[in-house]
């Protein structure tokens, strides 16, 4: 299968309304901020082994990228949104 991922979706674009764009954004950034206050949670972890400390801080770790990636992919998905030109539904004028 040769065709491009643009190929394949463009025919299957349709316009999305804004309220579902608005839980969409409101879900990514729940995600954010649980990821994050898990990642603080996970400072009330006491223990004296250094590989279980190892992996508490792994774990931090990519609970923070992973808010952080949730609250970047909201900002760009709605600038992105924003930016782009308006559509007409039909041009029966």
């Amino acid at each position: 299968m040769s065709q491009s991922n643009l190929e394949i979706l463009e025919p299957r674009l349709v316009p999305v309304d804004s309220y579902y764009l608005s839980v969409i954004d409101e879900r990514i950034q729940d995600l954010s901020n649980d990821c994050e206050s898990l990642a603080y949670a996970l400072n009330t972890i006491e223990t004296n082994d250094p590989a279980s400390e190892g992996v508490i801080t792994a774990i931090r770790a990519a609970l923070f990228a992973n808010g952080e990636l949730a609250a970047d992919i909201s900002a760009n998905m709605l600038a992105g949104l924003i930016c782009k030109d308006e559509i007409k539904v039909n041009d029966y004028e």
